[in-house]
């Protein structure tokens, strides 16, 4: 039996939804694949923080929440898939129709939930990884604009039309904001915060003194955020069709991508220990009985089991001094201290000046003692 017919003998029996359509499975589809992947990510995420820190902090418990989201906007999906999503209008009973038109309805504002909580989940990230003043300012703004924006995203999705059964009804008499409109302003502004959200870290990265193969390697994981962009503008450019089927499916890889975008800097623990040397070779060092390593003279964890290599002993993201500035005292170890960079330096040169004294004295006893013949 050829795939073709195995496919025909699967979707095409006699009492298969006659309202499942090829392209209304081409949506599900799409839906069901990139959410069971932001699943198991979000799984693994949560085994590694379990495994290694041994708590869930407020980043985690966020991308869960988009997870949530996401689950209930994939069965939705379904509803809408089963439910004519992707037949023209005229071949499907108004029952049916209207069954799937309250799905569509249904889907915008928990859509717009799990984008909006992956991205304060990566925010809150930024938190740990780079906890200067700077950064946190940048940070609660970027927060306050998702929490502002997506307050009206949600508001909107659910009184778009006033009475709400207008959206799925055109009779009843009432009024509607602009579909067009609103779907152009909203993912406008998705794109917008993907865009800031995706540049915030890169002048840190770059100011940071560590090896070039890391600084490449985190890089490229930020980076990784800009195919939710290119997704988002991907659908901004689909618009809304007739059957949906565009616009379904880029939301499903829209949000679910954003949500694994948000689990991979934290897989990092997870990864050292199965791949111990793919770590060493992006941190420009090489692992000593597979745990631990030296660079400089100091000592490096190579398994360090927090994000992005800062101490595990650390504070909740978020938490302690805002003053601290981030330093790298190793390789691979990001380390946070309380001083100021002028602090740093002024006592490093008062460390070199005294082991240079000391030097100085060391040479000078040791000629005074030596014994010489006159």
């Amino acid at each position: 039996m050829s795939l073709l017919q195995f496919r025909d003998a699967i979707f095409k029996r006699e009492d298969a939804n006659p309202y499942l359509s090829s392209r209304g499975m081409q949506g599900l589809v799409v839906s069901v694949v990139f959410t069971s992947l932001a699943a198991s990510f979000v799984g693994i995420r949560i085994y590694t923080r379990l495994r290694f820190l041994r708590r869930l902090e407020v980043n985690d418990w966020m991308v869960v929440i988009a997870l949530i989201n996401s689950f209930v906007f994939m069965g939705l999906d379904i509803v809408e898939a089963t439910s004519g999503m992707g037949m023209h209008m005229k071949e499907i009973p108004p029952n049916i129709l209207e069954r799937q038109l309250k799905a569509f309805w249904l889907t915008i504002p928990f859509y717009n939930a799990a984008v909006l909580c992956a991205k304060a989940s990566i925010l809150l990230q930024y938190f740990r990884v780079f906890p200067t003043r700077r950064m946190r300012i940048v940070c609660w703004v970027m927060i306050t604009i998702l929490g502002a924006y997506g307050t009206w995203c949600i508001i909107s999705a659910f009184l778009n039309c006033l009475p709400v059964a207008k959206f799925w009804d055109d009779n009843i008499p009432g009024f509607c904001l602009s579909k067009p409109g609103l779907w152009f302003s909203n993912a406008s502004m998705h794109i917008t915060t993907d865009l800031v959200i995706l540049i915030i870290p890169i002048p840190a990265l770059i100011a940071i003194d560590i090896p070039r193969k890391q600084k490449i390697a985190l890089m490229l994981m930020f980076a990784v955020g800009g195919f939710v962009c290119i997704t988002s503008i991907v659908r901004l450019l689909t618009g809304l069709t007739d059957d949906n089927v565009g616009a379904a499916s880029w939301s499903a890889i829209e949000c679910n991508t954003g949500i694994i975008c948000a689990c991979l800097p934290t897989l990092k623990p997870l990864i050292s220990k199965i791949m111990p040397g793919l770590i060493s070779t992006f941190s420009g060092n090489q692992p000593t009985n597979g745990s631990g390593g030296v660079s400089n003279g100091r000592s490096v964890n190579w398994n360090d089991e927090s994000t992005l290599g800062a101490p595990a002993e650390d504070p909740e993201y978020g938490a302690g001094d805002p003053e601290r500035v981030l330093e790298l005292s190793s390789g691979d170890d990001f380390r946070f201290s309380g001083k100021s960079m002028a602090e740093k330096h002024q006592m490093a040169d008062a460390t070199s000046v005294t082991e240079l004294t000391q030097n100085q004295h060391h040479h000078a006893y040791s000629t005074d003692s030596c014994p010489l013949r006159k």
